[in-house]
């Protein structure tokens, strides 16, 4: 039997495909996919954002400078960055939520590794380099789900999702200074771990939208049974190619017929499925054909980098220049929780305005880089009493909100849906570079200046991320915004699309 000479056989499993195949709901479900995420963003991002508590004792009992002890706050967001794209490949491959339990699973235990860790190097290697690749796998994927399951109120329910942080950060930071006070940081680290573990269990109720382990099975068994004829050459006539989109260039739907032996003489590579998958997330990486063909995509690539620079930096040293103006320690560590506070009705104001398109989400998030610039400007007058501390972390908490949800809206302003995805890879790269140097850079500026001068090295990385951010915003100018329609219409046929391969993707997988 040759291909497309049963095309009732060929028909009724990409009906039963389609079938699967579900629209975003905005709702249902979703409200419960929503909760978990929301309650993993507030484990994840308020030990995080609280982590400067630990490191600053962590630095005190190994003699650790700060330049050098920073590296573990700098690899830990670094790297969480950098793996946006290995967590998009993991989770196409097994699914978000077994990449978030995953994920909690390897965080819990590098925190406590880096408990019993003998050196501060094995200390960055377990928290700051594996422990960071598992905190994006568990952060990331919570965030690609909500995607799935919310479309014309992405905006509100991402906003929603990232307002975890600031819950997070509130209610974290007070238990984690008073567990320091109380007994000692290698108690507290192993706190958060078992604390981190719990996300394991929210991530269990991010059910897919669209599982298709059942569907795929059906399609498998009728398509090869179709291919795989010892006596007949494959042939497939070209309504059949373009309509059902049955069979694509992918090796492993042709490793069962009967072609030419030329044919099959594949790298390995290529043969392999893992391997693979590795290549694919590599070419994902290394493709910055975008930066060069979107210019304003380039200059909002180039803003975030700098804004991620300075961005971790004063979390590190807020609370210590706060005691060093001797504003009591208790207070000074609630100022962390101020930042959480303030960014819990911001994340969502923000999504708000985003989705009701009262102005355009790249010129939000130029508002907002503005906005948080001006505080860190004026921090050297802000910092001498415990009421200007309050001014300065609650305006620059309302600022870096909005950096921090509107990622995704003004990516798809700027490249759309179709590209969406490369976008977010390489922006996230450049988050990552940016954690890198940030608190290393900082701390040698504290190193030499004092640690009320970290305020100086964060305001010129905002100030030149305000001004790129600015020329985005002229640039977008020039272009038509595009309509909610054509978005949706879009992310159709992309959904469509995905469906169409999921048949190859599972050929590929059981050859």
């Amino acid at each position: 039997m040759t291909v497309g000479s049963d095309k009732s056989s060929q028909k009724k499993p990409q009906e039963q495909l389609e079938e699967k195949i579900n629209p975003p709901p905005d709702g249902g479900y979703g409200w419960i996919v929503l909760a978990g995420s929301f309650l993993i963003s507030f484990i994840i991002d308020g030990v995080m954002y609280s982590f400067g508590l630990i490191l600053s004792e962590i630095k005190k009992t190994t003699n650790t400078p700060d330049s050098q002890g920073n590296l573990l706050s700098s690899f830990n967001t670094g790297f969480l960055f950098c793996s946006g794209p290995i967590v998009a490949g993991l989770a196409n491959q097994f699914g978000c939520r077994a990449v978030i339990i995953g994920g909690s699973v390897v965080t819990s235990i590098c925190y406590m590794l880096t408990v019993f860790s003998p050196s501060i190097y094995l200390m960055m290697a377990f928290y700051g380099i594996i422990g960071g690749v598992s905190t994006g796998c568990t952060y990331i994927s919570s965030l690609i789900i909500i995607a799935e399951y919310f479309d014309k109120k992405r905006g509100v329910a991402t906003g929603i999702t990232m307002a975890g942080s600031g819950v997070g950060s509130f209610v974290i930071a007070p238990i984690l200074s008073f567990l320091i006070k109380k007994f000692d940081w290698k108690f507290t680290m192993s706190i958060c771990a078992s604390i981190i573990l719990q996300s394991a269990v929210f991530g269990a109720l991010l059910r897919p939208l669209n599982p298709s382990s059942s569907s795929s099975k059906k399609t498998k068994n009728v398509e090869l049974k179709s291919l795989n004829h010892p006596n007949k050459q494959l042939s497939v006539d070209e309504e059949t190619f373009e309509k059902e989109r049955v069979i694509q260039t992918y090796v492993g739907s042709v490793c069962s017929l009967n072609v030419p032996e030329k044919d099959l003489k594949l790298p390995f590579h290529q043969r392999n499925s893992f391997l693979r998958m590795a290549c694919g997330i590599l070419k994902e990486m290394t493709d910055f054909r975008l930066l060069k063909e979107n210019f304003g995509f380039l200059l909002i690539t180039l803003s975030n980098f700098f804004l991620f620079t300075g961005y971790f930096t004063p979390f590190l040293y807020i609370s210590d220049v706060a005691q060093e103006n001797g504003i009591e320690e208790e207070k000074a560590a609630f100022l962390l929780s101020i930042i959480g506070i303030v960014n819990i009705p911001a994340r969502m104001i923000y999504g708000i305005i985003a989705d009701r398109q009262f102005i355009s989400a790249i010129n939000l998030n130029t508002f907002a880089v503005a906005l948080a610039t001006v505080p860190l400007i004026f921090y050297f007058l802000l910092k001498t009493t415990y009421l200007s501390q309050v001014v300065f972390v609650t305006v620059w908490a309302i600022g870096i909100a909005g950096m921090n949800s509107l990622t995704t809206m003004y990516l798809c302003e700027l490249v759309g849906l179709k590209k969406f995805s490369n976008a977010t890879g390489i922006v996230n790269l450049f988050r990552g570079f940016g954690c890198f140097l940030g608190p290393f850079l900082g701390g040698e500026v504290v190193r030499f200046f004092g640690k009320a001068n970290f305020c100086f090295f964060s305001a010129l990385c905002f100030i030149i991320g305000t001004i790129l951010a600015s020329l985005v915003s002229f640039v977008s100018m020039c272009k038509p915004a595009k309509k909610r329609e054509d978005i949706n219409e879009t992310n159709e046929t992309t959904i469509k699309t995905l469906g169409d391969s999921e048949i190859n993707r599972n050929l590929l997988s059981n050859n």
